[in-house]
This record gives structure tokens, C-alpha cells and sequence, in this order.
């Protein structure tokens, strides 16, 4: 979505999918022997730079036994309910500029600040004591890497489940930057990143709005999204998700996800305008970093934030676009976390939302908020009003969290108000692992 001159003609995307083209990145030559069983995964080293890409290299058949990953020194955060947990690290996106991540923190513990583009320095995260993807056992593993590994494709270790899949199963990736276009329509599976490796292990793709498919016209917001997850029942560690078209290039989807009861722990969503669109179903964010410019968290699921940092890389009109339906009493819900900015964001000049559809809901509770939010709060998208939107905030900080000059439609919830935004009364009967 154009912040700029394309906003009020098309919004954040267009509401029905686009016309697409080939889903796949390339296909392996062979369907992996079988499964492999896990060995104990280390923490990794400390975060780098993406290396070079693994491309999109057909699979090799055979099987192979994940082995004890010897990481290099690993950066470790302080103390908070016990254990520690890496930070984040500094990335940049394949094909552009991006900002660094935030210090991801363990269960309990809140991130550290984002690293400045380039390469800053990473924040450190509070402490956690909960396993990540890598200490699973019993389940089927099938293995991703530049080498060594039953896939050097991603797209070709999900080719490799069945559609119908109902046995947990372990992808584990390699770090690596994997240019590829991916559907993921395989559930109960677990993408599984290395320990504190999420800034180096990168899907990403170019593809944007109005890349051509190939009859006449473009692939649109929806087709043009360099990950697209239709599947259900599905988790995610250390992973990051990109576009790599560069700033100004419309729209460019890093992660689209529709599938329902799907869950996120220390990932990364890099892109510029729309980075992450979340449609119709239920998802949970946990521990995660995303940067953008123009409404780059967008979309008609309910969704929850918890403890995630969100960064403005440059200027823009909203960082979330909700469209919610009239008949969904939560929408895109942040608790905690942090909402900060490049220092070339211009003060006050961010709004927390503004409603893509006309009931488009949001809510921010005891989330800091930095000094590019408007001193508004909340806006609306082209003909919608902010009458209909359903927009609160409750016991939020930071130079952003002033409500003096908050537009009037805009809610301060109260305390009975705010108990309410429980995740057993957001999502009912799914309890996310990852919020435990």
C-alpha cells in the first residue's frame, strides 16, 4: 500500500487474490529417503550479515542424521524467569537496505532495541527457559541446506509431504538465503531455523504487485507475496521472511498467511510496503521483528503480537492496516512489545492504524511506543471513517503515548476493558505452544 500518491485508489491490496503465476521455486529430482532423526542442536554463533544464496538447487534423495550444530559464541541475554536467550541480529535483505533486528527474547522476557541498518548493534532479549524447534524429538525430520542435507530447496522438502499431512514433522533449514517463490500448503509441520540463526536464514523473493504474470496484467498484492502459507497447524522458529523488491516498488508481500492456527517465534518479516499480510484466520506472533514503511501489518485475521518489536525503515501513512469484519471482535491485538523507528522517520507522522476495511479493529496494550506516532493515533484509509473502525489502546508508554491529542474515536480501554484481551478469549479453544 502506497503511504503515498497510490493509497486511496488501492489501499493496502487488493481484496480477492490475484492472478498468479508458477507457486514453485524449482522441484527436486528426488523425494527424500525418508525422515532422519534429530541429534541435539546447539545455540548458534552470534548473528551475521546473509551469505550468498543457496538458490533454488534441485533436492538429493537419501537420508541423513541431524548432528550436534556447533555454533560460534552465541550472544546470550540476561536473566528473566531463568535461562537465557540469543539476541537479534542485523541483516541485509537480499535485494535492499533493511534495518536490523530487535533482541528477541525468551518466554518472559521483553526484546532488547533493533539494530540500526547496515549493521548495529543487537539488542539483547530478557531470559526464557522454553525449547525452541531444535530440542523436538520423536518426530520426522526432513533436512534443508546448501549441503548435506535431503533438500537444498525448501520448496522441494514441502513437495516432499503430503497435502493431507497429519503427522507432526520437523523441516529443519540450514542457514542461507533461499531465493525462492513458496507455498506452503503442507500442515502440522514445524519450519525450523537454527538457534539464534533467524536473521541468516532468509526466504525471500522479489516479486511485488505489479510484477507482470505472464497475461497481460500483474500478479497484485496477493500474487505478488514471496511466501504464501495456506496451510493449518503450523510453526515457526528462526526464521526470516522477505521481499526483496527495493524501496518504492509497490507493494511486496514477505509473508502471506492464511492458514489457521499458525504460530511464530523469533522470526523476522522484512519488506517495505505490506511486509506481512495476515488473512481471515487465527495467528500468534511471539518474540518476532517487523519493519516496513507503509501499512506492513495488514489484513482481515485476528492475529495477537506478543512482545514483538515493529519498525518504521522510513515514512509512512500507518504501521497496521486492519480489515477486519463486522462480526470479528478482535483484529490485529499488540501486547507489549515496542513500535520504534529509523531516525529519518519524521516525529509524530506515523498513526498506529488506520481501518482498511470500515471496522477494521486494532488494539495496543502496554506497548511502547516511539515518537513517529502521530500525536492522532489513528487514521482513515481512504473513504472509510474512523467512526466505524474499532481502534483502543491501553496503558501504553514512550514518547508516542500521549493521548491529549488522540482523535476521539479512538478508545482507552479501562481496566475491565483490557482483562478482557486474554488469549482464551481472543483465539477460544487454540492455546498457541508458543505462548506458553
Amino acid at each position: 500500500m502506497s503511504g503515498l500518491a497510490l493509497v486511496a485508489a488501492i489501499g493496502c491490496g487488493d481484496d480477492t487474490p490475484s492472478p498468479t503465476g508458477s507457486d514453485s521455486a524449482g522441484t527436486a529430482n528426488s523425494v527424500a529417503g525418508n525422515v532422519t532423526t534429530a541429534g541435539s542442536v546447539s545455540s548458534a554463533g552470534s548473528l551475521n550479515t546473509a551469505g550468498a544464496s543457496a538458490g533454488t538447487n534441485t533436492g538429493s534423495a537419501g537420508t541423513s542424521t541431524a548432528g550436534v550444530s556447533a555454533g560460534g559464541a552465541a550472544v546470550t541475554a540476561g536473566s528473566a524467569n531463568g535461562g537465557s536467550s540469543t539476541g537479534g541480529g542485523n541483516t541485509a535483505g537480499s535485494g535492499g537496505a533493511h534495518a536490523g533486528a530487535a533482541g528477541m527474547s525468551g518466554s518472559g522476557g521483553s526484546g532488547g532495541s533493533a539494530g540500526s541498518a547496515g549493521g548495529g548493534t543487537a539488542g539483547t532479549g530478557g531470559g526464557g527457559s522454553a525449547p525452541d524447534c531444535n530440542s523436538v524429538v520423536g518426530q520426522p525430520i526432513v533436512t534443508v541446506g546448501p549441503s548435506g542435507a535431503s533438500f537444498t530447496s525448501v520448496q522441494a522438502a514441502l513437495n516432499s509431504l503430503s497435502k493431507t499431512n497429519t503427522t507432526p514433522t520437523q523441516i529443519r533449514i540450514a542457514p542461507g538465503t533461499y531465493k525462492e517463490k513458496l507455498t506452503v500448503q503442507v500442515p502440522n509441520i514445524t519450519l525450523c531455523g537454527q538457534t539464534g540463526k533467524a536473521s541468516s536464514t532468509i526466504l525471500t523473493y522479489s516479486d511485488n504487485a505489479n510484477t507482470s504474470n505472464g497475461n497481460g496484467g500483474t500478479l497484485g498484492t496477493t500474487g505478488g507475496a514471496s511466501t504464501n502459507m495456506t496451510a493449518s497447524d503450523v510453526s515457526v522458529e528462526n526464521i526470516t521472511f522477505a521481499n526483496s523488491t527495493p524501496l518504492g516498488g509497490s507493494q511486496a508481500v514477505a509473508l502471506l498467511v492464511s492458514g489457521n492456527q499458525v504460530q511464530f517465534r523469533n522470526c523476522r518479516f522484512l519488506s517495505f510496503q505490506d511486509t506481512l499480510y495476515v488473512r481471515k484466520a487465527k495467528q500468534y506472533f511471539r518474540d518476532c521483528y517487523m519493519e516496513g514503511t507503509v501499512d506492513f501489518i495488514f489484513g482481515d485475521a485476528t492475529a495477537v503480537f506478543d512482545n514483538c518489536t515493529v519498525k518504521n525503515v522510513g515514512g509512512g501513512t500507518a504501521a497496521t492496516a486492519p480489515n477486519t469484519d463486522q462480526a470479528v471482535p478482535y483484529g490485529l491485538v499488540f501486547l507489549g512489545g515496542q513500535l520504534t523507528a529509523d531516525a529519518s522517520v519524521k516525529a509524530s507522522s506515523v498513526a498506529l492504524s488506520r481501518n482498511w476495511g470500515a471496522y477494521g479493529a486494532a488494539a495496543f496494550l502496554r506497548t511502547t511506543l516511539g515518537a513517529h506516532i502521530s500525536a492522532a493515533g489513528w487514521s482513515p484509509m481512504g473513504t472509510n471513517t474512523l467512526d466505524t473502525a474499532r481502534f483502543s489502546e491501553y496503558k501504553n508508554t514512550g514518547p508516542g503515548a500521549s493521548t491529549a491529542g488522540r482523535a476521539p474515536q479512538g478508545k482507552q480501554l479501562t481496566d475491565q476493558q483490557a482483562a478482557s484481551y486474554t488469549l482464551s478469549t481472543i483465539f477460544g479453544a487454540w492455546v498457541p505452544s508458543f505462548s506458553k
